[in-house]
């Protein structure tokens, strides 16, 4: 059985094998042109050595349309978040943020979910601390 979605763009979807195996009333599809690209959670913006009190930016094109849910950080101590940048436009205001906020192990880190369009470039600036290390940075995506 084959349907599309009122208002949305006319594609033919297949069925859920899984949710379809459940045998349950809710009917679960999935775009049948589904590809790899979109069962990518995590964009990664690399993981660059940087000295101590140097300061660096890592930068990535948005390989296709996504939503950028929240930014993981993993980075030495003291090191700072100083601009969070996408197509230009500021997505951080105000002082730079520690990266404890944005750390692997922060349950609560912030959520941006914001939508960005396939080609944009997306833009992080920081400061390192007293210690050199490597800047490692991604985004949860969907």
């Amino acid at each position: 059985m084959q349907t599309s979605f009122s208002g949305a763009p006319n594609k033919t979807y297949r069925k859920n094998r899984f949710f379809d195996g459940l045998r349950s009333t809710m009917l679960i599809k999935v775009p049948k042109d589904l590809s790899c690209d979109e069962l990518n959670v995590v964009l990664g913006l690399g993981s660059p050595a940087v000295a101590a009190s140097a300061s660096g930016t890592v930068a990535v094109t948005a390989p296709r349309d996504l939503i950028i849910r929240d930014l993981v950080v993993h980075a030495p101590a003291g090191c700072v978040v100083t601009a969070i940048t996408v197509s230009g436009d500021a997505v951080l205001l105000g002082s730079p943020v520690p990266v404890e906020a944005f750390g692997p192990g922060n349950q609560s880190r912030p959520q941006f979910d914001l939508p960005v369009q396939g080609g944009t470039q997306i833009q992080i600036n920081y400061t390192n601390g007293a210690t050199a290390g490597n800047f490692g940075s991604s985004f949860n995506i969907d």
